[in-house]
């Protein structure tokens, strides 16, 4: 009966287990210190995903709880599954940026990004 059971959540489960949303993230910085512009693409199954909406936030896995960065909203560009989003930091290293979709559905996707001292003149 329990592999009866498992065959067919097997069967039924591709619909509810879809290609997941991927997410990479190239971050610049900008003429303000700690403060970077960050492009994120989204992609699924190698497919743009347009449309979407989500908001990022920064946080420091070595140092839990240090930093209260508060979320900022991704805006679309002009390039199709790409979106835009401005971070104001408090240090350099290595951060993950959560981001929390609602559109094309909810999701949430964290990716690791190394901010480094690779910043213009201040």
């Amino acid at each position: 009966m329990f592999r009866l059971i498992v065959a067919v959540l097997i069967c039924i489960a591709p619909p509810a287990l879809a290609e997941r949303i991927l997410a990479e993230a190239t971050c610049s910085p900008t003429h303000t210190e700690l403060q970077f512009r960050c492009e994120i693409a989204l992609n699924e199954g190698g497919a743009p995903v347009d449309g979407a909406a989500f908001t990022v936030k920064p946080d420091m896995p070595s140092m839990p709880m240090a930093h209260n960065i508060p979320p900022v909203p991704a805006e679309p560009t002009d390039t199709p599954g790409v979106y835009s989003a401005q971070l104001e930091l408090q240090m350099l290293g290595d951060w993950t940026l959560t981001l929390d979709l609602t559109k094309p559905r909810r999701d949430r996707i964290v990716v690791s990004h190394k901010f480094d001292d690779a910043v213009p003149n201040h």
